[in-house]
């Protein structure tokens, strides 16, 4: 990989060890903490969106540098804490365990904006 970031030369990149530890710890709380959450897809689709999301923020951290690649995923920790936390809970929704799974089904169509 690269020592530096391309954009941005002052911060250093990413290593492929911060990758895998991002995998590893979204992997685990993706298919193990929170698999209640997205049982109604495959689980190609949720592979591919984890990969996706991954390579992504591969690519942003080796071009914009490894702060930027830990701010975003802070950022994203923040979102998940809040929906699962604070969101959830208020429409009614065990943030832990996706019950009552009908309703949890109901606010994500709504947040998605198909309702």
């Amino acid at each position: 990989m690269f020592e530096r970031s391309l954009f941005h030369p002052a911060s250093p990149a990413i290593s492929l060890t911060e990758i895998i530890v991002v995998f590893v710890i979204a992997g685990i709380a993706y298919f193990l903490a929170f698999n209640n959450f997205e049982k109604h897809l495959p689980a190609e689709r949720r592979m591919i969106k984890l990969f996706t999301v991954l390579g992504i923020l591969a690519i942003i951290g080796t071009l914009l540098g490894r702060y930027v690649f830990w701010s975003l995923i802070a950022l994203m920790t923040m979102g998940q804490i809040y929906i699962h936390g604070l969101y959830f809970p208020k429409q009614g929704i065990n943030g832990l365990t996706a019950e009552p799974y009908d309703k949890y089904l109901e606010v994500i169509e709504k947040m998605k904006g198909n309702k």
